[in-house]
Formats: structure tokens, C-alpha cells, sequence
């Protein structure tokens, strides 16, 4: 399993709530077809990291007969050359630090900067560090597509090996290894590459690589694994977050692949078998739209394509753009579930049809703005009322200026917004109020 943009297009194993997550209705009548598809992933890791725990090796005869069961279960060839190692808990951190490039770093840095304007990160946080915080404590397993090697975590002081996995760990090791077969037959870490840029994107193929792993873990379970006591891997979400200082929101985010997806996934391949779920592996699904409303696989809707124009020049001397591509809707459901209702967060961005962001860079100073279409007019008043409502639950300090309204958080960002457009919205947020209004000037009659 992986988390949300690990490094080096790892995919992690992590300590999962039992619930999964709903995906909620929505009839097709609301989202136009896009005819044009538009371009938009996990970053990849060069250095081979120091042996840590049990030296990795080969797999041992038992270990290879696991995986042929684990590759019949998801009806995939088996890969070869795979390694595995065990790994205790207490020298995790320093394993998923190695296993970070340059690369990475950039795309947390970047990642980084857009959560604090949108608010899912306090000044004083950055992702890395609330990813490494998180993973600490959660990660039960993980698979390096650069190494073809698995590492399974266990508790500090326990004497177990390959040989005699309790079942938690064993359940670990078949999730990596459907990890290790999808990587043999889709070579993860080059479809990683090409839609790591892509927020949304990612984060939908991420469901679909998670999805498939929990889905043919249980598979694999059933079949092979005998009846022995629970293993424990159930916790509360909201204890882990808090306990280890993860907003909620990036909680929600990084769980997402394994309770939205688990569901979306196990659904396919229980009415369809894994034929789908092999060419979304391939060519992964333009959007968590998809994800979270199973339907518009065969309607034949796709996320219109949206545009910003550069502001860059239009900002001052020395601003340069940072990052941007597409939101997506679980994205903009999980910014509104900042302040407002679930029920009314996810209502308000059901009518999303597609959107683009940018964020721009000018030493400290930060802005993004952002273009969000949704299927109708009524859609887009519904999220602009979402986002006032968010707002004022912030006790933001609103002035205008023209036709621009410029709401302040105390101590915070200022996020300048005007009056939806037909079905589309355009807002902008910004660490200052001049920054935010020049953004919002530059873009508002684009």
C-alpha cells in the first residue's frame, strides 16, 4: 500500500480502520462529456538504501511458493528477482528517509506550499514532515518498483521471520507482493512518473493501485490463510491523526486509496473481474470523480479542460510559478470539510466537472489561484455558498474592493473571490491581501 505520493513511487502498507468508505450517489445527467482528454503521480528513488533490520534476499522456497499463491489470486504472472526484508518499527523513519530523492523533496516542498494557502497545514507544518510523523506509526509494510524489494515492519524486540509470520504481518507480506506482480505487469514506477505532477490523478490511480492490493490481499486471505485470532490492525483514525499532530484532512487524503478505493475496486472486480482494474493500473483514471462515483467509468465523462492564464508577470518582480495542475473533486470536498458539514462538503463538490490550479512563489510571500467548472450554474452557487459558509466558520474579516470580496483569516491567509460565472468559479488565496487581490485582478476576466 502506499501513501499519497511517497517517495520513489513506494507503496506502503498501513495500519487500516476497518469501515470503508461509502462512495456517495450521483446521477450521470449532471456531468457533461468532455470529448478531449486532457494531459496531466509518485517520486522515484536512485540510491539504494542501506540494509536495515534482516539483510534483504532472495525469496526462500516458502516465500516463493506465497507469492505463486498471491499471483494465482490476482491472476497476474509472477515477477522474478524479488527481495524481502523485515524491518523493526523504531527504524522505520530512517528507512523511509533514505528511500526520499531530490525529487521528492521538491513535490513535498511544493505540495507543502498549496496545503498552507488552502489551509490543510498550519505555518508551522509541512507535509514531509507530517508524512514521515504519520508513516512512523502506520506503515505495516512497503515495496520499492526501484529496488523489486518489500520490507515488513514489526514490533521492536519481536522474534519472528519469513517462516513464521503472525497473521498480521503475513497479511502485510501478501499486500506487498500483490504490489510486487502489479509492478512486474504495469512497471508502477513509470506510470508514477508520468502523472506525479497531477494531484487529482495520482491520487485516483493511487486508489486504483491500493484498491487492488487490499482487494486480492483478502482474496489471498481466503484461500490460503488459516482461521487464526484477529490481529488487531483495526485503530480510530482520529486518535492516529491526533496523536501524532495529522490534520484530519491530510488523514482523510492519505486514507483515501484504502477505503474509498478498497470499495470502488473490490465492486469492479466482483462484477467484472480484473480486467478493468489491470488497464486503470496502465492508464489511471483522469480523476477521484471516478473513484468516488463508480458509474462514470462506462458513461463516457471526463473532467473538461480548464484553464488559468499566467500571472506571473502580472504579480510583480519575482514571482515565479511553483506548481499547478488539477484539484479534482475529492480535493475540493476535502477543503470545504475544513469548516463546513460533511454532508454538505461532499454535496456542494459532487457538481465538479473538472478545474486547474496554479501556485505562484516569491520568497516567502505564496498565492494560488484556481478555476473550478462544475455541470451547471446551480452547482457552482452551491459551492461558492460552501465556501462562504467556510469562511465565516474561520471568523474571516471580509472587505471588497469592486466586485472582488476579500475575506482574512486572523493571523492567516486571504482568499479573494467574486460571484460564479455561470457554471464556473474562479477564487484565488494568497498570504497577503495585496498579493491575493493582484492575483485575483489578473485572473477574474480571463
Amino acid at each position: 500500500m502506499k501513501l499519497l505520493a511517497p517517495p520513489a513511487g513506494l507503496v506502503l502498507a498501513l495500519l487500516l480502520a476497518l469501515s470503508v468508505a461509502s462512495c456517495s450517489e450521483k446521477t450521470l445527467v449532471d456531468r457533461p462529456v468532455s470529448p478531449e482528454p486532457s494531459d496531466t503521480a509518485l517520486p522515484r528513488t536512485t540510491a539504494t538504501p542501506a540494509a536495515t533490520g534482516t539483510a534483504a534476499s532472495d525469496l526462500p522456497p516458502g516465500l516463493q511458493q506465497m507469492l505463486a499463491n498471491v499471483a494465482s489470486a490476482r491472476n497476474l504472472p509472477m515477477p522474478s528477482g524479488l527481495k524481502a526484508e523485515l524491518v523493526a518499527r523504531s527504524e522505520l523513519p530512517a528507512l523511509l528517509d533514505r528511500l526520499l530523492t531530490e525529487d521528492d523533496r521538491r513535490w513535498f516542498d511544493q505540495t507543502t506550499t498549496l496545503y498552507r494557502l488552502l489551509g490543510h497545514l498550519r505555518k508551522d507544518q509541512d507535509y514531509l514532515t507530517v508524512w514521515q510523523s504519520f508513516g512512523s506509526d502506520s506503515i505495516l509494510g512497503l515495496y520499492s518498483p526501484i529496488h523489486d524489494q518489500l520490507w515488513v515492519v514489526h514490533d521492536d524486540g519481536a522474534a519472528i521471520d519469513f517462516d513464521s509470520l503472525p497473521r498480521q504481518e503475513e497479511e502485510t507480506l501478501a499486500h506487498e507482493l500483490v504490489h510486487a506482480i502489479q509492478d512486474y505487469s504495469f512497471r508502477l514506477d513509470e506510470v508514477y512518473e508520468s502523472i506525479v505532477d497531477d494531484l487529482d490523478r495520482n491520487l485516483a490511480w493511487t486508489a486504483v493501485v491500493e484498491g487492488d492490493a487490499v482487494t486480492h490481499e483478502g482474496v489471498y486471505a481466503n484461500r490460503y490463510m488459516s482461521l487464526r485470532s484477529p490481529s488487531g490492525r483495526a485503530f480510530l483514525l482520529a486518535d492516529a491523526a491526533q496523536a501524532n499532530d495529522v490534520p484530519p484532512s491530510i488523514a482523510r487524503e492519505l486514507f483515501f486509496p484504502y477505503t474509498t478505493g478498497a470499495s470502488w475496486i473490490r465492486t469492479i472486480v466482483a462484477r467484472e473481474g480484473t480486467t478493468r482494474v489491470d488497464a486503470m493500473l496502465a492508464d489511471p483514471p483522469r480523476g477521484t470523480a471516478f473513484a468516488l462515483h463508480p458509474e462514470l467509468l462506462d458513461s463516457g465523462w471526463q473532467p473538461g479542460e480548464v484553464k488559468l492564464p499566467a500571472i506571473a508577470g502580472a504579480l510583480g518582480n519575482g514571482w515565479q510559478r511553483e506548481s499547478g495542475g488539477q484539484w479534482g473533486e475529492f480535493g475540493v470536498q476535502n477543503y470545504l470539510r475544513l469548516r463546513v458539514r460533511s454532508f454538505q462538503a461532499v454535496t456542494a463538490a459532487e457538481g465538479w466537472a473538472g478545474d486547474h490550479y496554479d501556485v505562484y512563489v516569491n520568497g516567502a510571500e505564496s498565492v494560488a489561484v484556481f478555476r473550478l467548472a462544475f455541470a451547471d450554474a446551480s452547482d457552482a452557487k452551491e459551492f461558492a455558498s460552501a465556501q462562504q459558509s467556510l469562511l465565516k466558520d474561520v471568523n474571516a474579516v471580509v472587505s471588497t474592493e469592486g466586485a472582488i470580496s476579500l475575506a482574512r483569516v486572523p493571523g492567516g491567509n486571504v482568499t479573494a473571490t467574486v460571484a460564479p460565472s455561470g457554471n464556473e468559479v474562479v477564487f484565488a488565496i494568497g498570504s497577503s491581501q495585496e498579493v491575493a487581490l493582484r492575483a485575483m485582478q489578473a485572473i477574474a476576466g480571463s
